[in-house]
């Protein structure tokens, strides 16, 4: 049996364009995934582009926010201040309203300054269940705590704390360890000096000659915070002496050790 003979050539073409074609698709699949990773890639990008505009303008508009807010900040506080600076002029001139309003003022001032505390702080001061007379050697009470008519506006008002005859310079001690929250001059209070005791106690210290102590500093029990003057609204040597809880004003004779009354009035042995 003969058998059939095969043109090499002709089969070995017939190879290379199976190849030929087969390799051209794997290309044009390979072209057509690229073009399309492209597309993918273009349209991730613009997608990014997208998003970090929408982002800034986002920012933008906080930015412009808080700006807007800040101004309106700075807008209040200068009228506050404004109105502040008017009702000293007008305490200075004598005006009886005017040295309300400054008084209440302050008061809101000092609650703010003991609120401002950072409570980690607080919370490391020992609660107190009494204090010590902030002054050495006997002194009198010369007005108490309550309802008054204030010496100098010549209306009935309400006593923060009491006030403590003294000689000019007397030397001021703390009545318990705490923490000064504040040191500086008001109108009213004249040097003032503000301590933060345990359990949300603070202690008031108004009419000072001179600080002995500084922001922020801590202060055992029985040392010296200052020394007494005449400064404010005061009618002579003395100390005023507030003590409050969570920035209430409150009696101080109910944390103080007893005293003694005389006809002269309440006098501290």
């Amino acid at each position: 049996m003969e058998v059939p003979r095969v043109n090499i050539r002709k089969a070995a073409g017939w190879i290379l364009l199976v190849i030929a074609v087969a390799a051209a698709g794997v290309v044009l699949v390979g072209f057509n995934r690229s073009r399309a990773d492209q597309r993918h890639a273009v349209a991730y990008v613009q997608s990014a582009d997208v998003w970090q505009a929408r982002q800034l303008l986002l920012w933008q508009e906080v930015d412009a926010a808080r700006d807007a807010q800040v101004a309106q900040q700075e807008r209040i506080l200068q009228t506050a201040e404004a109105k502040e600076a008017a009702d000293v002029a007008a305490v200075e001139a004598g005006d009886q309203e005017a040295m309300i309003r400054q008084s209440n003022r302050e008061d809101q001032f000092i609650r703010s300054v003991i609120a401002g505390c950072d409570p980690a702080v607080a919370a490391q001061l020992k609660p107190v269940a009494e204090l010590a007379w902030p002054l050495a050697g006997p002194m009198m009470i010369t007005s108490p705590y309550g309802e008054r008519m204030h010496p100098i506006i010549g209306e009935e008002e309400f006593h923060r704390g009491v006030d403590l005859r003294a000689h000019y310079g007397s030397p001021i001690l703390a009545p318990a360890d705490g923490i000064v929250l504040y040191i500086g001059s008001k109108t009213t209070y004249g040097n003032m000096v503000v301590v933060l005791h345990g359990g949300g106690i603070a202690t008031v210290y108004g009419h000072l000659w001179k600080f002995a102590v500084q922001p922020y500093e801590r202060v055992q029990k029985g040392q010296l915070l200052g020394y007494t003057g005449n400064t404010g609204f005061s009618t002579g040597p003395h100390l005023h002496f507030e003590v409050r809880q969570d920035g209430e004003p409150t009696n101080p004779l109910e944390w103080l050790p007893p005293i003694e009354t005389t006809e002269q009035g309440a006098v501290i042995q």
